[in-house]
Parts: C-alpha cells; structure tokens; sequence
C-alpha cells in the first residue's frame, strides 16, 4: 500500500482562541484549513464533536461552520471521515453532516460501520456503542474512529484494529495492547498526524505546545513538555499507566471462570483501577452473566 497521511482532529473548539494565530484571533475555519495546509494529509478525520461541542465558545451555527470545512477540505481533493460524538446532535443539526456525505464523494460519516478510503479500513464508534461494535465487528479493520468516554475505552482494545483515534477527553498517544492509541481533546490545539505504510509507520501528536513523535518499534520522542505533562500525556493520570489499566482489565475477563468475579474486582480495586472502568467492561460485580454493564456513559 502506497503511503497515506491522516490528519485527525476531535471536540473541534469553535470560538475560543486560536493560540496558532494572531493575538485576539477565534477559532474559524481557517484554524483547521491552516493545519490541513501545512500537514497535507490525504485524509482527514473528525473523531467526534466537530458539528457542536462542549469546548466551543461560539454562538453562531457551529454545525455551519463544520460544514463549511468539510466541504472546503473535500474541494481540495482530500477525503473526510467522519463519526458522531455525544454533544453533536444537541441543537439537532447533526443531520445536516450526514446528508453532506450522502452528497459528497469526499466525505465518509462512518458512525457505527466500517468503511474503506483510500485502501485504508475505518470502524467508527460512536458514543456508548463500544462494546456493541467490540462484540460484532467481523474482520480486522485498520483504524477505528471513536468518540468514547475513558471508562469506555477498553473496549476498544478488543477489536482487531493497528490504531485506535478517539476523541472526548483525556489527551494521550502511546502504544496500548499492541494497537497505536491517540485521544484527542478540544482541537486545533490538539491534533495527530498518522503516516502510514502497510501499518502505522509515523505519529506525530500535538497538545498545545507539547509535540510527541511515535515511530513503530521506536517508542515517543518529545519535544516541549514537561516531565509532568509528558507523563500525563503518555501515561494518563490514574495511579496506573493507562496502558497497565487495559492490560489488567483484558487479562481479569479472562481470569474471571478461575478466580470468579469477586477476587477478579478485589485485584482491580487494589491496583487502583475505578470501580465504574471495572464494570463498564465487567458488568456487575456479582453479575455472573459477565455481560451488563449497570452504568451509563456519560
């Protein structure tokens, strides 16, 4: 497969400052086409929250403007995918993004589905369905797309994928049970460049002033952050690396048939792992079943 770059952005910040351009400047269209601009990505992905967002200080018609994009970046020749995210249909226009694809060759709404572009296999998660596309994706895909809350986010570990791009909250890129994982909060201040060739070749993630580069049996370069941020951004800020906390979840379920439920919890607890990450994934403590999950998303 030839090379292929992805730009991917998530919680699209509409209306705040732009710290990229000049003093007083609000995040507009020209704020994501500037980052298309200077990484010419073949694809571009919008992991979520991009029509209407919590991290938007705007009071204009943000789906407009996210329209807007899509259909400026498409007329560059560039593809979009693109899934929904829990804040996008608060106003009710989220359904105007997905006639824009039905419309567009260039633009992919992917929420709940797998989707090939440019040779390259997409699985979108939307919010709250993790475990559902966990359980029923058949065949490996190449990225999954999501918009998944962190207690969710395990999930995601289970289906058979080389990258997992989500956005929602809690901004991290590091290597998580053998997948390349990147959360992305509140862009354009936040964004991932993925090159690929036959597989992740090359991330470069940017929180703000902070720049990590991920290449494949290389571990993370940074540049610009700080120890405490480095660790926050590679590791989480739970009292067990993020990527600790997956491994123990996945590796408990299937402990469970020998230890039994109880000790299963007792053992997660005891890492430091929140009782509602445990369930999400779990189900009830004394749910022998293994399969409700008693807690909504958020």
């Amino acid at each position: 497969m030839p090379a292929t770059r992805i730009l991917a952005f998530s919680d699209l910040s509409w209306g705040t400052r732009d710290r990229g351009a000049p003093a007083g400047r609000k995040v507009d269209e020209t704020s994501f086409l500037r980052r298309v601009e200077e990484t010419d990505p073949d694809i571009v992905v919008f992991a979520g929250d991009a029509a209407y967002d919590r991290c938007s200080r705007s009071t204009l018609d943000e789906t407009e403007f996210f329209l807007g994009l899509l259909r400026e970046i498409a007329a560059g020749g560039r593809q979009c995918v693109v899934v929904e995210g829990n804040n996008d249909d608060t106003a009710g226009t989220y359904a105007r993004v997905r006639k824009a694809a039905e419309e567009s060759p260039c633009i992919h709404e992917i929420s709940g589905k797998t989707e090939t572009v440019q040779g390259i296999r997409f699985l979108g998660v939307p919010t709250g369905k993790e475990k559902r596309m966990a359980l029923s994706t058949e065949g490996p895909v190449d990225i999954v797309v999501a918009h998944a809350p962190l207690a969710n986010r395990v999930w995601l570990f289970d289906i058979p994928a080389a990258c997992v791009v989500t956005g929602h909250y809690g901004m991290m890129a590091c290597v998580v049970a053998g997948k390349a994982y990147v959360a992305l909060d509140c862009s354009p201040a936040s964004y991932a460049v993925i090159d690929r060739e036959d597989g992740w070749r090359r991330i470069e993630y940017v929180a703000r002033a902070c720049r990590l580069t991920m290449r494949r049996g290389e571990g993370i370069a940074a540049d610009g952050c700080g120890p405490a941020e480095l660790r926050r951004l590679t590791e989480g800020t739970g009292p067990l690396p993020f990527r600790e906390e997956v491994e123990a979840l996945r590796r408990a379920k299937n402990e469970i048939p020998t230890l039994g439920r109880e000790e299963a919890f007792r053992r997660l607890l005891a890492l430091g792992i929140k009782k509602t990450h445990i369930e999400r994934y779990l189900g009830s403590r004394r749910d022998r079943r293994g399969g409700r999950v008693p807690v909504r998303p958020r």
